[in-house]
């Protein structure tokens, strides 16, 4: 995924319904001039991505995300960022995951439910379209 690649996002595993990866942390990261200190959009993509890995695995296909809500219980401040999915539903249209984003040294940073699409629907997808659509 190009948008993953350019955040720094790498998973590293994935397989029967769970899926890890990290992010090495770096300035660009930060949301502070002064000090660092993550920005919000750097623990949600990493959650996102790991999570739809989580669900791919099962699926074997691209899943689009329909829903993830977040809850950030520390400031990511360190030098790398984790994640762990785990699929808890994965049902014919949809599929849900549990994420847990950690640092480096196992501290809970975030918890996540994503919401991805697994099914339904006909005809041409973002994710399958041989064009590339512009303005």
């Amino acid at each position: 995924m190009p948008f993953a690649r350019h955040v720094g996002v790498e998973v590293t595993d994935a397989g029967d319904g769970e899926a890890t990866g990290h992010l090495e942390l770096d300035d660009v990261h930060s949301s502070s001039p002064d000090r660092f200190v993550a920005h919000g959009a750097v623990p949600y993509a990493l959650a996102d991505t790991v999570g739809g890995a989580a669900v791919m695995s099962i699926v074997g296909r691209p899943t689009p995300t329909i829903d993830m809500r977040i809850d950030y219980l520390a400031p990511a401040n360190g030098a790398r960022i984790e994640a762990h999915a785990e699929v808890v539903r994965a049902g014919d249209s949809v599929a849900a995951v549990d994420v847990t984003v950690t640092d480096g040294g196992g501290e809970q940073l975030a918890t996540a439910r994503g919401v991805y699409k697994t099914g339904g629907g006909d005809g041409e997808t973002a994710w399958e379209s041989a064009e590339r659509a512009t303005d």
